[in-house]
């Protein structure tokens, strides 16, 4: 007897569990997750589940081809830092595709639905998506908590400029401004660069201290730009002991949206000159978690 599959249908099916298995992967693991990057790699397994109707593989085995595909998929969907990264996000990836395809199977057996090579109901499809995205959000959310690693997105305002800030919340980032008593906001300088032009950017510079200290009286615009950002040092003291500084500002505002509410946020932003791009996988600050109720 011919089984007829519709090709449309077919697609539409793999792209949503595509989607859900890769969606599990991040929310697990902590990835900030991208719409466009999940629905890009979705489409392509989708597109490549249709390929293999069609066409078999003689010289290369299979199983080669689909944990290749897979890696693709894993590497479109997501920014990762590490190869073990990288590798966690893999495994968790597959872990949430055996939990479908045994989802569906599950429903099959409960519903007395015979498992003949067809493509599943629509039915038991949405079922089975709904259940496993609820178990995928909730395992996510026990995972942070476990790592006690959660983000958050800030906007920082100055000059008529805007920035959103992927701030990792810290709980031992206790900095405070020592003139203010002000919390301490952490960017990286890469952040920064989106806030300010490359003059203002000499004052966060590592050298910022000395440059600071050459301007000469004949320079008034950088006095006042000085004041303008309520130019600050931060001391710094690192786990291993070791003491730094940070230059530091006062934005205009740094606003925090949550639950659709937003709140102002008081508090002093360092600007990190060094080698750290990220903070904590794809963070581009620190922010006290005292600061986010």
């Amino acid at each position: 007897m011919r089984q007829i599959i519709y090709a449309d249908i077919f697609f539409i099916i793999n792209l949503c569990m595509n989607f859900l298995a890769l969606f599990a992967a991040g929310r697990i693991t902590g990835v900030k997750l991208s719409l466009l990057r999940l629905l890009s790699a979705s489409a392509f397994g989708a597109v490549y589940s249709i390929f293999t109707l069609f066409f078999e593989s003689v010289i290369v085995p299979v199983i080669i081809i689909n944990i290749s595909v897979s890696v693709i998929m894993c590497l479109i969907a997501f920014r990762t830092e590490t190869l073990i990264k990288f590798i966690k996000l893999f495994i968790i990836f597959y872990a949430a595709c055996f939990i479908l395809g045994g989802g569906i199977q599950a429903l099959y057996n409960i519903f007395g639905t015979r498992t003949d090579g067809n493509v599943p109901p629509i039915q038991v499809i949405l079922i089975s998506a709904a259940v496993c995205t609820i178990i995928f959000i909730f395992t996510g959310r026990l995972f942070k908590r476990r790592a006690n690693i959660d983000g958050a997105d800030i906007l920082i305002g100055f000059g008529g400029r805007e920035i959103k800030v992927s701030a990792i919340l810290d709980t031992g980032n206790l900095l405070r401004d020592p003139v203010s008593s002000l919390p301490v906001i952490i960017i990286n300088f890469k952040s920064a660069a989106g806030l300010f032009d490359l003059r203002t950017l000499e004052f966060f510079t590592a050298d910022s201290p000395y440059y600071i200290s050459k301007i000469s009286a004949a320079e008034p615009d950088k006095f006042n730009l000085i004041k303008k950002l309520k130019y600050k040092i931060i001391p710094v003291k690192s786990i291993a002991g070791a003491n730094n500084i940070l230059p530091a500002f006062v934005p205009e505002y740094i606003k925090y949206k949550k639950n659709r509410i937003i709140s102002e946020i008081n508090a002093v932003v360092a600007v990190d000159s060094g080698e750290n791009e990220t903070y904590g996988g794809d963070y581009s600050g620190i922010i006290p978690a005292e600061l986010i109720d």
